[in-house]
């Protein structure tokens, strides 16, 4: 049996249908585009996907109610939903409440700081660029707010789960 979900990426909502096939074989729906995908767990939040003989790797986790999952291509936030929930209650958008920890997602180097303390930031503006696997990722802002601590500084080296920068 299918799973629904509304999947909020990059602030767009998706309709998002996963069902499992085999042990590691799932059918995933994205809207209008579907894919038959091999997952195998290669570390505690590290996954291996094949997907038409073409593979990723994935490294997925948990930020407040956010997933956020990062490759080489860079990285991105994930809300999911209940769909069935969402369709009690349409319009709603989960909302990241108090406050935010914005935290390196793997090993890499702080390229820009974006932002100053005190600064108001809305949700999804880019906060900080920090490049990883040679490739520079902007950090987005998880909710609106106020930018009330910053711990890293352009030039710095950080390790994945180093706190970077705190919305309230």
């Amino acid at each position: 049996m299918a799973m629904r979900f509304v999947a909020t990426i990059d602030g767009a909502d998706h309709q998002l249908e996963v069902e499992e096939i085999d042990a590691h074989e799932l059918r995933v729906k994205l809207g209008e585009r579907q894919f038959d995908i091999n997952v195998h767990r290669a570390g505690h939040s590290s996954y291996s996907i094949l997907v038409d003989n073409r593979s990723f790797d994935f490294e997925v986790m948990r930020d407040g109610e956010e997933l956020v999952v990062a490759s080489r291509g860079g990285a991105t936030r994930v809300t999911l939903a209940d769909a069935a929930r969402r369709l009690r209650h349409p319009g709603e958008r989960a909302q990241v409440a108090g406050k935010a920890s914005l935290k390196a997602m793997m090993p890499g180097r702080v390229v820009s700081v974006l932002v100053n303390v005190g600064d108001e930031v809305v949700a999804q503006q880019g906060l900080l660029v920090v490049e990883a696997m040679k490739m520079e990722n902007e950090l987005k802002a998880p909710k609106a707010g106020k930018v009330v601590e910053i711990k890293v500084k352009p030039g710095q080296t950080v390790e994945k789960g180093e706190l970077l920068l705190v919305v309230e």
